[in-house]
């Protein structure tokens, strides 16, 4: 696993049992999903016989999404892949990280508990 891909996964796994915001800017689409993290998995490309599935980073919990309407809509599973092909870590704090990678843009922030 690249350095950079295992720190992500440590910061990921530091926000275990809190919900993190997930913005992800793909072309000129933003989709903002809130993700209440239980687990983090890493599923290497070299390790799957589908050639479309390339190395990512699989949170497992439950989530949901803002709509076209601004309403909260669950997500259809209990997880969030993000694909790691080119992943650059722009920034990173205790609660804040900023990723890059041939998909698309992130900021993942951690929400307060309310």
């Amino acid at each position: 696993m690249e350095q950079s891909v295992q720190t992500l996964k440590n910061w990921l796994e530091s926000q275990s049992g809190h919900t993190v915001k997930i913005e992800k800017k793909e072309l000129n689409d933003l989709d903002t999903v809130h993700f209440k993290l239980d687990a983090v998995e890493y599923r290497d490309a070299d390790d799957v016989l589908d050639d479309y599935l390339d190395s990512a980073l699989i949170l497992r919990g439950s989530g949901s999404t803002l709509n076209q309407e601004g309403e909260l809509v669950p997500l259809p599973q209990q997880s969030y892949e993000i694909a790691l092909h080119g992943l650059r870590i722009g920034g990173m704090d205790g609660n804040y990280t900023e990723l890059h990678t041939d998909r698309g843009n992130y900021a993942l922030s951690v929400e307060e508990a309310q």
